[in-house]
């Protein structure tokens, strides 16, 4: 076995507990082979779980450090890290969560937010453009107005407490039980500046913010906006929206 046959052999001990590579490792009278390699195999997985701990600290606030790490360990052998950085180790966390802990989703919620909130902060910057942009658009163009949102703007729909938990977690603050909410509830998370934000949003909010998003006009969202408000209200109410968005600083564009 040359050098390049060993490595790929200590790798896939490492990764998969292949035990091939064992009679190529010379013996030593102090420390067995299968006692060394097992440094290595155990340092790896303690590496990926302290990631893991780094993307998702409020998720270990709740489970407790040995229950986030037996899931940690869980996660690595289902999920083999695949990216040459760490910070992108867990991406899909809140999907082996929803398929193993299907009766308790506040746990997937939970990694999804701490996900998400993450993204923002690591999202690209672009300005904003200002209010007073809308005042120098013609009545006329209105209808055929499409918007493009800022790169950290997160939307998430919870079906459980998660926001609540982690809201208490961040503030030393005893959690609430974990629930299932009766209906489900829309969040928004984004970045301004160097601090992340989040708040709750109405139904009506939400669906307008997937339309812009999918680079639906000003008509599109208003026509959406009549499933929640009467016909002569819907202009007002996404004038407003659309204010308030650009004050938040979610609107980069306005095509």
């Amino acid at each position: 076995m040359n050098f390049f046959e060993l490595q790929r052999a200590v790798q896939r001990h490492v990764l998969q507990a292949d035990t091939a590579v064992l009679p190529h490792v010379n013996e030593s009278q102090k420390v067995p082979v299968a006692v060394r390699l097992g440094i290595y195999s155990t340092a790896y997985r303690l590496r990926l779980i302290e990631g893991l701990a780094s993307n998702y600290p409020q998720l270990q606030s709740l489970l407790g450090d040995e229950a986030f790490a037996a899931l940690a360990l869980e996660y690595i052998d289902a999920h083999p890290s695949v990216h040459f950085s760490i910070r992108w180790f867990g991406a899909e966390l809140e999907a082996y969560l929803r398929a193993t802990r299907v009766t308790q989703p506040w746990f997937a919620e939970l990694a999804q937010w701490e996900w998400a909130l993450a993204a923002a902060f690591d999202a690209a910057d672009a300005a904003p453009v200002p209010v007073a942009a809308l005042a120098e658009i013609e009545p006329e163009r209105w209808w055929t107005l499409r918007f493009d949102l800022h790169p950290s703007l997160q939307q998430l729909a919870l079906r459980s407490n998660a926001a609540a938990v982690f809201k208490a977690l961040t503030t030393d603050t005893d959690p609430p039980d974990p629930v299932i909410l009766d209906a489900e509830q829309d969040w928004l998370l984004w970045r301004r500046g160097l601090t992340t934000h989040f708040r709750s949003a109405a139904a009506s909010e939400a669906r307008a913010l997937q339309l812009v998003r999918s680079d639906a006009t000003f008509e599109d969202l208003c026509e959406a906006l009549c499933a929640w408000y009467s016909e002569e209200e819907v202009p007002a109410r996404a004038a407003v929206f659309l204010k308030s968005w650009i004050a938040e600083g979610w609107i980069i564009t306005v095509r």
